[in-house]
């Protein structure tokens, strides 16, 4: 498999990279009348995607190989006041676990592989979109230029590493067929659409530049109900790292309304001990002892949250919700109780 390579952003003529593609309009309407909650931007560049999705109230997160790119995304995250969960990591190796997220959108991004990544970039998605989850996602066409007559060598039957001043230099592209969508799509997803638009005049210049527009379903059996009941109940203790009134270390408008910290001993999904929200104590403290009232189950992350309670205190689902929600509203997440 060809290495990843991100596109060189600061040598992009950014401007026209910063407007929504007009399909994301349609899917902004399409996701939230049909319920959908959580939007995977997957190869999210500068985020006009990420934003947009963002303003509709989907919970969004956005990633990129490009640092540069996640930063934008994180500036523009703060000058319009949203919650964009950003990631800096490589499409082939997508950091997220089982039916995170209700839809993925993808565009002029995925080909940005060979045929091994762009597999691997599939498989991912079967596992981490929810059942009859969707994907909106572009493919480089084979008819296009860039494959047919650019001469840009080839690297295998579909991918070509392009060779040309700009900020796609050395950037493997990925390009298909329909006799490759079906191939790769069926039958794992439905696919409801596939358009294959020639962009045929490209800053002014008359090119043959086409792809594939690819409106898919996941045909995946819906998951059982999450059983926590191991550890529901049980009697926990351990530190607080961020008691109550404290900031976030990264985030300095994020001021902590509950003490935070994490169970000793125990480990998350993240590697790290397992965090708690500890709650029924109306004053900072250092460390806790209680009992396990709810797991917060966070579908677009790698680990979910514990709800602790001090000794007596009795709280009701939407008093949890309410008490965690300066951080959880960053995430698409359901209390198991």
């Amino acid at each position: 498999m060809v290495k990843s390579k991100g596109w060189d952003w600061q040598s992009a003529d950014q401007s026209i990279w910063l407007d929504p593609a007009e399909e994301s309009y349609y899917f902004c309407e399409k996701w939230k009348r049909q319920g959908k909650r959580s939007v995977l931007d997957l190869g999210c560049g500068l985020g006009r995607h990420s934003v947009l999705f963002a303003r509709y109230g989907f919970k969004v997160t956005a990633v990129d190989i490009s640092e540069y790119a996640v930063q934008k995304v994180r500036d523009a995250e703060t000058e319009e006041n949203l919650i964009i969960s950003s990631k800096v990591c490589d499409m082939v190796n997508l950091p997220f676990r089982e039916n995170s997220f209700d839809c993925i959108f993808s565009y002029l991004a995925i080909s940005h592989t060979d045929s091994d990544g762009f597999s691997r970039i599939l498989s991912k998605i079967k596992e981490i979109l929810k059942p009859d989850g969707e994907i909106y996602l572009t493919l480089c066409s084979k008819e296009t230029y860039s494959f047919k007559e650019a001469k840009y060598p080839k690297i295998d039957e579909n991918t070509v590493i392009k060779r040309e001043e700009g900020p796609e230099n050395n950037v493997p592209h990925f390009f298909v067929d329909l006799d490759d969508i079906k191939r790769l799509f069926e039958p794992d997803f439905e696919l409801i659409g596939v358009r294959h638009i020639d962009n045929c005049i490209s800053k002014g210049i008359i090119k043959n530049n086409k792809h594939y527009h690819i409106y898919a379903r996941l045909k995946k059996e819906k998951r059982s109900s999450l059983d926590f009941s191991n550890i529901i109940g049980r009697t926990v203790w351990g530190k607080i790292d961020r008691p109550l009134g404290s900031v976030h270390p990264r985030v300095s408008t994020l001021h902590y309304p509950v003490n935070y910290g994490y169970v000793e001993g125990v480990l998350g999904g993240d590697g790290a001990e397992q965090d708690v929200y500890y709650l029924g104590e109306d004053s900072p403290v250092s460390g806790f002892t209680g009992k396990v009232i709810a797991v917060i189950h966070r579908f677009n992350d790698v680990e979910n949250k514990w709800v602790v309670a001090k000794d007596g205190c009795v709280l009701s689902r939407e008093e949890i919700e309410r008490a965690v929600d300066f951080q959880e509203k960053f995430f698409d997440s359901e209390i198991i109780m």
